[in-house]
């Protein structure tokens, strides 16, 4: 765009061949990627596919239809919904209605026709197999139901109760196996990815898995790599519900792909959230419940 500085890392994406996006996990925060895809999109820089997992699969689904333009309305719309049904859990042993909201806020604004579409562009789906927690990816455009593919990716008790079936097997939340798939994104074919992720540069290295919670992408990954992540821990909570909040989390997006695509500097992005104490406590709870749902699965299968 014409009076804009460029970077080097502008001039990496720009110059691929066949540039890769990987789209991290972070709940409610992952809204921060909306404002990283609109900037994108504003900059002219067109990703050839994308890989993503557990809160970041809704935003891919949408990157991979062209439907970004209507993520605002989809976060908002999400976020208005009530979430807690105590008849719920008659139907589905749990009074939250994740599942429901996804179900509505997906199929008015992605649908599973756009995604199988000529235009879609490739969009794998990290989920986590629960029988032995290994990563596997499928491709949303084929899978039978794209949806229940999006959904395993973000299964986490106690806000999801049964683990989508996904060609025989039980799968989970793709995080758990790796948050930052930018590997699978380079075997694609890719020479450079860019990578948004949740965790503030400030909080440590971002993180991959809970065995690698502060990664280091080597070498030679390193220099075709990309990342664009808050200065600080971010403003929305785990499951943020406030629009204020999270429209606030979307312009820190927007200005961080602008700081580190464009060399601009923006007081907002200075901006700290508050973890709190129950921060680490809920993400020491989610991930002991998606262990033992895979250990009873194992023992299901066996």
């Amino acid at each position: 765009m014409a009076g804009q500085q460029s970077t080097p890392a502008l001039d990496l994406l720009r110059s691929a061949r066949r540039l890769g996006l990987v789209l991290s996990g972070g709940s409610s925060r992952c809204v921060f990627q909306v404002g990283v895809l609109e900037m994108l999109l504003e900059l002219g820089v067109r990703p050839a596919l994308c890989v993503a997992v557990s809160g970041g699969v809704w935003n891919g689904a949408a990157f991979s239809a062209s439907t970004v333009h209507r993520l605002r309305h989809y976060w908002r719309a999400f976020a208005r919904m009530p979430y807690l049904d105590i008849g719920n859990l008659l139907r589905e042993h749990s009074p939250y209605r994740f599942s429901e909201l996804h179900r509505r806020t997906f199929n008015r604004y992605v649908g599973a026709e756009r995604l199988r579409g000529p235009e879609a562009l490739p969009l794998l789906i990290g989920v986590s197999r629960l029988r032995d927690r290994q990563g596997v990816y499928f491709d949303a455009r084929t899978v039978e139901d794209p949806l229940a593919l999006l959904l395993a990716s973000n299964y986490l008790p106690p806000f999801y109760t049964h683990a989508p079936l996904i060609a025989g097997e039980r799968y989970g939340d793709g995080g758990l196996a790796d948050n930052l798939p930018y590997e699978r994104a380079f075997a694609e074919g890719c020479d450079a990815v860019l990578v948004v992720t949740m965790k503030g540069e400030s909080e440590g290295h971002p993180y991959r898995n809970p065995q690698d919670p502060d990664h280091v992408i080597p070498s030679p990954f390193r220099e075709r790599v990309v990342v664009i992540r808050a200065r600080h821990r971010l403003p929305a909570a785990f499951v943020e519900r406030r629009w204020p909040v999270l429209l606030q989390t979307i312009v820190l997006g927007r200005l961080r792909t602008r700081e580190v695509l464009l060399g601009e500097s923006h007081p907002e992005t200075e901006t700290h959230g508050d973890a709190g104490i129950l921060g680490p406590l809920l993400g020491r709870l989610l991930l002991t419940r998606v262990l033992a749902a895979g250990r009873r699965t194992g023992t299901t299968a066996s």
